[in-house]
């Protein structure tokens, strides 16, 4: 895709190399916004993590998973927001072996701030007709799909929509149930996003 004369006739390399540009121009707005706002773009990942997952599955597997690091870099990095006083680890009562992430109060009011992170992209993509933008939307969610199938990225998203999600099976306070971890939901924590969101769309025929 780097070799120009390639992409002149092959439109799996132009794409290829607008995809790449895209992300060379998101790495360059988000460093920007986080300047601003007196973090690293994953330290705002981070406390971004923290306030959309759902509790249970706010872990720092899961955050690396998310932010596309190791374990060993996403302990540093949630060491380091702890140190500022943004960031708590909890122990999960379920598990006492697994360590929960959640936002302090410094850390809530820093993540409500944080809002309009990456405005610079969606102000851009504001500008494309709408008629361009349904053909966007549908060409990148096939490439994200095959991302995730390799294991390159992790789409988190609220549980309505997702296999494992069974809604309005439980009692007022825990409507919703989840098959994969075997657990009743609330609405609020039905509306927070799951990692291991799979879509419907996405099961196998038996």
């Amino acid at each position: 895709m780097f070799e120009p004369q390639q992409r002149r006739n092959n439109p799996v390399a132009r794409n290829s190399m607008a995809l790449f540009r895209l992300s060379q121009a998101i790495k360059k707005i988000t460093q920007a916004e986080s300047d601003a706002a007196g973090l690293s773009p994953v330290q705002i990942q981070t406390l971004l993590f923290a306030r959309y997952t759902r509790d249970d599955m706010a872990t720092v597997g899961n955050l690396a998973a998310a932010i596309g690091a190791t374990h060993v870099t996403a302990v540093k990095i949630v060491n380091g927001l702890v140190k500022k006083g943004l960031l708590a680890k909890i122990q999960n009562p379920e598990d006492r072996r697994v360590t929960l992430l959640t936002l302090t109060a410094k850390g809530r009011e820093a993540a409500s701030r944080l809002q309009d992170w990456g405005r610079g992209l969606e102000e851009a993509v504001e500008r494309i007709p709408d008629e361009i933008l349904a053909n966007l939307e549908s060409g990148l969610g096939a490439v994200i799909s095959i991302l995730r199938e390799k294991n390159y990225l992790v789409v988190s998203e609220p549980c309505l929509g997702c296999v494992h999600f069974r809604p309005n099976v439980g009692d007022t306070s825990t409507p919703h149930y989840c098959e994969l971890i075997r657990k009743y939901l609330s609405q609020q924590a039905a509306q927070k996003e799951c990692p291991e969101h799979t879509p419907a769309s996405h099961q196998k025929a038996p």
